[in-house]
This record gives structure tokens, C-alpha cells and sequence, in this order.
């Protein structure tokens, strides 16, 4: 049996507020296999994004344990860390929030390109140019400024941006909720497709089930900070156990009327 790409156990964060202690994760486990996506999917305030944020050690945990590709993630640091990180990317909600409006699309992509050592400064402008086919852009677009283009595209520069220094996960945060409808589901289509071709795995952080039930394999619903009901996305749909997994379904009427 392969090993997972990804383990979690235990995890554990909690943050003060009013004086008083909570915890915005508690006690969670998960598991995610190369190649598949996991969606991790919960009302606003569940524990989702904070868990997401805690995989990519943008937050540590105060408990529990994490390993990625075979090594304790979270005794990683130092160079090291830095090194390792390049086998991890994200992609957040908001496109524009996430660049710098100012920047050119060819130095928002070029930045890991440098910082991971992918390639040398007279191979850039090629990378980028094939990084921006890859996602369904052109290359032409790479003098434009990031405010310039529309949100869609920003959403494929920042796929194009994770991309870059050849990941083996990529965490997306809500990462097609701010879009249309329509752009939604080209972004997903884009998505599957990465995935089938570079065999890469997704953590898929969400609220929106129909969503989850066309693009992953399995799911976590959390609640409270508590993971409380795992199962593939199939299962889940057809005979959810927790209250919030039912909530949710009933959120997604299309998706309530299939199941």
C-alpha cells in the first residue's frame, strides 16, 4: 500500500478571544492520498481555513503532528523548511488580494521560479510562458499588471504561480468561491485536469457541497473546530450521519433533489 502524501493527527489550535481560550481546531486527523483530493467542507467559522493555514505552517499548532511526503513536517525549519515548501502551494480566495496589484503577471509567476531555484533568469521568461498555456492563458498577457486583468485570469495566474516550483499539494483555500458561476467551472475543469496530468493532490477547503461532490474523492465536514464525519464525497452526499453534513446538503437543493 502507498503511503499518504499527507497525515494529520491530533491537530490542535486554539487562539484567545474576550479573555477567554477556544479552539478553532480541535483535535483533527486527516489523510490524503497522491493524486486525490480531499475537501474539507464546514459553515463560516468551522475550522476550515484554520486548518488549511495549519497544513501550510502559515499557523503552528499547539498540538498534534503533521507529516508530508514521509517527513515530520512540522520539525521542519531553516532552510530546510524553505527547501520543502516549494512541494507545497496554495491558492486562496481572493485573486487580487493574493498579488501584488502592481505587479506584472510575469514577476508575480517569476517570484518562485527564483525563490525555489527552478530555473535560472535566462530560462524565466520561456517558464512562464509555458506556465501561462498550461492554465489557458497567453503568454501575452505576461507584461500586463495584475489590476489590469479580470478576475478569472488572476485566478489562473495564481494556479500558474503554484505551479511554478513543481508541488506535489496544493492547499486551496475557497479558492473558486469569489468567482462566476461560469468561471467557476472552467477553473475546475482547469483544476481536474492539472491533476490528471501531473498527478497532483488537493486539499479543498470549502462550504459548498455540489461543488465538492464534482471535484473531489473524499471529504471531512467540520464543525466547531471538530472534524465529524469523513467518508468519500459519494457516501457522504448519499447518507450524510451529522447534523452539519445534512445542513449543508439541504444548502445545495440540485445537489438535495440527486441525492
Amino acid at each position: 500500500m502507498t503511503a499518504p502524501l499527507l497525515e494529520g493527527s491530533g491537530i490542535t489550535k486554539r487562539f484567545k478571544r474576550g479573555g477567554e481560550s477556544f479552539a478553532a481546531v480541535d483535535d483533527a486527523s486527516l489523510t490524503l492520498g497522491l493524486g486525490e483530493t480531499l475537501a474539507v467542507v464546514g459553515p463560516s467559522g468551522s475550522g476550515k481555513s484554520t486548518l488549511a493555514r495549519l497544513v501550510l505552517r502559515l499557523l503552528e499548532p499547539d498540538a498534534g503532528a503533521i507529516r508530508f511526503e514521509g517527513e515530520d513536517w512540522l520539525a521542519l525549519s531553516g532552510g530546510t523548511l524553505r527547501h520543502k515548501r516549494a512541494r507545497m502551494q496554495a491558492v486562496f480566495q481572493d485573486p487580487l488580494a493574493a498579488f501584488n496589484p502592481r505587479a506584472t503577471v510575469e514577476s508575480a509567476i517569476a517570484d518562485p521560479l527564483r525563490i525555489h531555484a527552478v530555473a535560472p533568469r535566462t530560462q524565466r521568461r520561456e517558464q512562464i510562458a509555458e506556465l501561462l498555456r498550461r492554465v489557458g492563458l497567453d503568454p501575452a498577457l505576461s507584461s500586463r499588471t495584475i489590476h489590469e486583468i479580470s478576475g478569472g485570469q488572476r485566478q489562473r495566474v495564481a494556479i500558474a504561480r503554484a505551479l511554478a516550483s513543481h508541488p506535489r499539494l496544493v492547499v486551496l483555500d475557497e479558492a473558486t468561491s469569489a468567482l462566476d458561476v461560469s468561471v467557476r467551472g472552467q477553473v475546475l475543469d482547469l483544476l481536474a485536469r492539472l491533476q490528471a496530468e501531473e498527478n497532483l493532490s488537493y486539499l479543498f477547503i470549502s462550504h459548498d457541497l455540489a461543488v465538492v461532490h464534482r471535484f473531489a474523492h473524499h471529504v471531512a465536514v467540520m464543525d466547531g473546530g471538530r472534524i465529524v464525519e469523513t467518508g468519500t464525497v459519494d457516501a457522504v452526499i448519499s447518507d450524510p450521519q451529522s447534523r452539519i453534513a445534512r445542513t449543508l446538503l439541504a444548502a445545495a437543493p440540485r445537489l438535495n433533489r440527486k441525492a
